[in-house]
């Protein structure tokens, strides 16, 4: 949420024009870049349940060949 002075409430990021601009008084409140940044501790938990996965798939795939043995 974003506020604005002149308009005297929370405006929410889905609600501004693509430039950047209060809907209600056209009062510019934020950078167009459009997209936000993702904390660092999300890739961080990406990564754990990537290496993760990755060993409880080789860990399947060994099972299953000791099983056909």
């Amino acid at each position: 949420m974003i506020w604005c002075d002149k308009c005297d409430r929370d405006v929410d990021v889905g609600l501004l024009s693509p430039e950047g601009h209060c809907p209600g008084c056209d009062t510019w409140l934020a950078d167009s870049r459009g997209r936000a940044s993702v904390p660092w501790h999300f890739w961080v938990v990406v990564a754990a349940a990537v290496i993760y996965l990755g060993w409880r798939g080789v860990q399947g795939i060994l099972w299953f060949g000791q099983q056909l043995l």
